[in-house]
């Protein structure tokens, strides 16, 4: 029996990938962090997805926001693994991606298992300056918490140390370890002459209001949909505020991946353009046929997020300041 565990849809994605590999049955954990009313339904749907490639599954929402929220949640997750029938039982494989999250460090060190793999939790497997890369100090009491809780692999480095393997999206990057091996998320689809056909364009959200406040992002989508005549917006998971008044807003329990995989197969003479800031989802999205992707960034943002952006630079994506007129001339051909 193995084990995998995820706490976003892309970790579904990638799980489902890796389970298509095995013949022994798998147990799935889904564990997303503080669901609510707008995200729920997509949690519920990439639930689901894994739910339908395991033999046995359990949905637990992960609660962080005090110490008693933290003990409920590992209440909750132990009274799951006993019904599960592995709460300190032998496990053949573990495959987890978040291996800094204090509740499936518990899980992991709750069961025991054979061999642990481990597989990408987005880019902070493959960004130089993460705390995958560069772990940062945990605080005595939070030390002391795991200690207390029996928390054996309390650390980045503990976990890494024990990974036979490292699944990746991304196979052309250095990874948190060296030994990776590829995964594809999608069948591959048809590449085929994109000169002519009509456009869509897409603009990919990231609910920037957390980081640089409400009015800046508003006023930011606002001048997007102007200057680059975008057709559809693409909430994301955490999206706070409505631009209905603006723009369509796709509706969809699909994840960006998802949505323009499926797309892309339903309108194979269409051509789609992404626009977005640092949204992970580009570096599967620019593998994708008949699809350009845009990173957009204003001075604010570009202040924010230095890091993130130097490395979408180096990594060959298109930089489009939205500050500079001269630049959206020249990009607007």
């Amino acid at each position: 029996m193995n084990l995998i565990l995820c706490i976003t849809p892309l970790q579904v994605l990638i799980a489902k990938q890796i389970i298509k590999q095995h013949s022994t049955p798998f147990i799935g954990l889904y564990l997303p962090y503080g669901i609510h009313s707008k995200s729920e339904p997509k949690h519920r749907y990439y639930f689901d997805q894994l739910e339908q490639v395991c033999e046995k599954s359990a949905f637990i929402e992960l609660n962080n926001k005090t110490w008693g929220e933290r003990f409920a949640t590992l209440n909750h997750i132990k009274t799951t693994l006993n019904r599960l029938d592995i709460w300190q039982k032998p496990i053949e494989n573990v495959y987890l991606a978040s291996i800094d999250v204090l509740f499936l460090q518990y899980v992991i060190s709750k069961v025991t298992f054979k061999n642990l793999y481990t597989f990408d939790d987005g880019t902070a497997n493959i960004f130089p300056n993460s705390s995958y890369f560069q772990p940062l100090p945990k605080s005595l009491p939070l030390q002391l918490f795991k200690r207390v809780v029996g928390i054996t692999y309390p650390s980045i480095p503990s976990i890494l140390a024990i990974s036979k393997k490292h699944f990746t999206i991304f196979p052309h990057e250095k990874n948190i370890i060296d030994a990776t091996e590829p995964v594809y998320l999608f069948d591959k689809l048809d590449h085929q002459p994109d000169e002519n056909l009509p456009v869509k364009r897409l603009l990919l959200g990231q609910a920037l209001d957390n980081f640089i406040g409400e009015t800046a992002y508003r006023d930011i989508v606002t001048k997007m949909v102007s200057e680059f005549a975008i057709d559809a917006f693409c909430p994301h998971l955490r999206e706070n505020l409505d631009f209905s008044h603006l723009l369509p807003v796709i509706d969809s329990d699909k994840i960006i991946e998802d949505y323009l995989s499926e797309a892309l197969q339903q309108n194979p003479q269409q051509r789609f353009e992404i626009y977005t800031f640092i949204s992970t989802a580009v570096f599967s999205l620019k593998e994708f046929p008949r699809t350009q992707v845009f990173m957009v960034y204003t001075q604010a943002l570009w202040d924010k997020f230095p890091d993130a952006y130097q490395f979408l630079a180096s990594r060959g994506f298109t930089l489009v300041n939205l500050d500079d007129a001269d630049n959206l001339d020249a990009f607007k051909g």
